[in-house]
């Protein structure tokens, strides 16, 4: 794995000495109050995941996770549009100007935040005029800028965007106790609940008009111009200084200065939030968007994180999973290898084997392997992917030294042959004999090798010895589920692409209660599971004990399948195709 980026790592000091101070001669955290200057801190942990759904929600945990203090905040109304999962389900579809409406105010609200280093916060969903209220006292708030819809009421920055000499003076600021006595907003008309939020806190209004769209093909809608930043910046300067704490060079807010650059933010942008992502963005995190939160599917983002190393990473949003998915996508893109497939996923594929041992020259069974992958080229879905099975033991006709009836190969033997599978792109699974012994017993001394990306095991249940309780030939499948686990946990506490555990059967019994393995699948991504139906007598028999394997093969389990010897040019024609299985193999 690389070392942590340079380049990530100095800014970090300075954001944590905002907090902590730098030494005997600086001042005490800033109390609780009126803030006088931005402080924004990196997450605890090497990564963090903001997985809401609503907006509103998203907007608030970005603010709270990242931004301490912070002088400024930018507010926004959000109405969940009719079809999205926070709308009611009585919301009437939103119209095409509404719709323009409500991109325009999100990009005004984006886009001032990040000029003014300030969080944006967004009252509506699952977020109330108090909630958004009691944020804003905790970062201190003194000036709230409420952007509102093209036409919508309120002056300021964007009032005349396309004139430049009526800014400043407009009356687009107005301190809570300006309210009117009706209730309304300085200037008349009904008080909004941002304006509300910010009337709660204490906060000074700024009002920012949002810009009509001028074209719905514009890359970044309602973005404020030079101009238009220039303009609200003086106004909220104005704001931060005739207000009762003012802050240092006059009030002015520069978040520059507080940026967190050792943050690298991951996001799969959703319209509604805009609010979280300019939030990072306005602190100073560095973003990138992964499409649909599919980190192991884009190479693209496999490089950025590899050649980031931040310090921290942020998923943004529901589509990139849990925490720990999360956090062992992010591992294993920072550790950068990918599998055969091109990416970090082991589907969509078909995987080929060819059979090797220590003994074997290693690029004479890699060009096998190759040629036997060739005859498969254009079958299924997906790249056709050499797979090199190496024997890493097997059953024995004696107990050996250590009784377990298994004969094991010296695992520094057969890393010359591991090796040079992987180097040429191909794939490799670890055939591991079974004799008195548990699977897992038989595993976990493989894990030198199975710590390298795209290395898998193979196990075979029907070569297990009576322990007693059950019978030659059977496993429960508690064992198959152990090994599992292990492997699971192999891959992701080292950062690794997912790997596969195939089960070679040729009688579903084998595996006592091998439904349960539906369980097991739906529980892990990390781990693929395969149960292969074992070439076994002639093409009679083959087919029969492709028809018991493949009967009722419990859900989220792969087939693979072992035919008959049969020439190359005849491989592809025999494979069966329902189920089609992920693993064939080869002649």
């Amino acid at each position: 794995m690389r070392v942590r980026n340079a380049r990530f790592v100095l800014p970090f000091v300075c954001v944590v000495a905002l907090v902590a101070g730098c030494g005997a001669d600086d001042p005490p955290p800033e109390p609780d109050g009126p803030a006088v200057q931005t402080v924004v801190v990196a997450p605890q942990g090497h990564t963090l995941l903001l997985p809401a759904e609503d907006p509103a929600e998203l907007a608030l945990t970005t603010s709270q996770q990242i931004f301490e203090r912070s002088p400024v905040a930018i507010l926004a109304e959000g109405v969940p549009s009719a079809g999205t999962d926070d709308a009611p389900d009585d919301a009437p579809e939103e119209d095409g100007d509404a719709a323009d409406d409500g991109a325009s105010v999100r990009g005004a609200q984006a886009s001032a935040a990040e000029a003014l280093g300030a969080p944006a916060l967004v009252v509506g969903g699952g977020v109330s005029a108090h909630g958004v209220a009691d944020e804003l006292d905790r970062l201190g708030v003194r000036v709230a800028v409420v952007v509102t819809p093209p036409g919508g009421h309120g002056s300021g920055a964007s009032q005349s965007p396309g004139a430049e000499g009526d800014a400043a003076g407009s009356g687009g600021t107005a301190s809570a106790s300006e309210t009117p006595p009706d209730g309304g907003t300085p200037g008349g008309g009904d008080m909004s609940a941002a304006e509300q939020a910010a009337t709660t806190a204490g906060a000074a209004v700024v009002h920012l008009r949002a810009k009509a769209l001028p074209e719905r093909g514009e890359e970044e809608p309602g973005a404020l111009s030079a101009t238009e930043v220039s303009r609200l910046q003086d106004e909220v300067d104005a704001a931060l200084t005739s207000g009762p704490t003012p802050g240092p060079q006059g009030g002015s807010q520069d978040g520059a200065e507080a940026g967190l650059r050792e943050v690298l933010a991951l996001t799969d942008p959703q319209p509604g939030q805009e609010a979280a992502i300019a939030t990072l963005r306005a602190a100073g995190a560095v973003d990138h968007q992964v499409p649909g939160g599919d980190i192991a599917g884009s190479p693209k983002s496999i490089e950025q994180i590899d050649m980031a190393q931040a310090l921290a990473v942020i998923g943004v949003g529901p589509t990139f999973g849990d925490a720990a998915d999360f956090a062992w996508r992010v591992a294993a893109a920072e550790r950068a290898a990918l599998l055969p497939t091109g990416t970090q996923h082991l589907l969509p594929a078909r995987y080929v084997t060819t059979a090797g041992d220590r003994r074997d020259e290693p690029d004479v069974v890699v060009a096998r392997a190759a040629a036997a992958a060739e005859a498969y080229a254009g079958l299924g879905d997906g790249p056709v992917v050499p797979t090199v099975v190496v024997q890493a033991s097997a059953q024995a006709g004696h107990p050996g030294e250590d009784g377990d009836w298994v004969a094991e190969e010296p695992l520094a033997e057969l890393e010359p042959l591991v090796d040079a599978a992987l180097e040429a792109g191909q794939y490799v699974l670890l055939d591991v004999g079974a004799g008195s012994s548990t699977l897992l017993e038989e595993v976990e001394p493989l894990e030198k090798l199975l710590e390298r990306p795209g290395v898998g095991v193979a196990l075979h249940p029907e070569q297990r010895r009576s322990d007693g309780a059950l019978p030659a030939q059977q496993v429960p499948v508690e064992e198959v589920e152990a090994v599992i686990t292990y492997i699971e946990g192999v891959v992701t506490n080292h950062g690794l692409p997912p790997t596969t555990v195939v089960v070679h059967q040729t009688r579903p019994e084998s595996v006592v209660d091998r439904e349960r393995l539906a369980d097991v699948a739906a529980a892990t991504d990390a781990v693929e599971i395969v149960l292969a139906a074992d070439r076994t007598g002639g093409t009679t028999t083959g087919e029969w004990v492709w028809g018991r394997v493949t009967d009722n093969v419990p859900d989220g389990v792969h087939v693979g399948w072992a035919g008959p010897t049969y020439p190359p040019d005849q491989a592809a024609d025999l494979v069966p195709t329902d189920p089609a299985p992920l693993f064939v193999a080869g002649p």
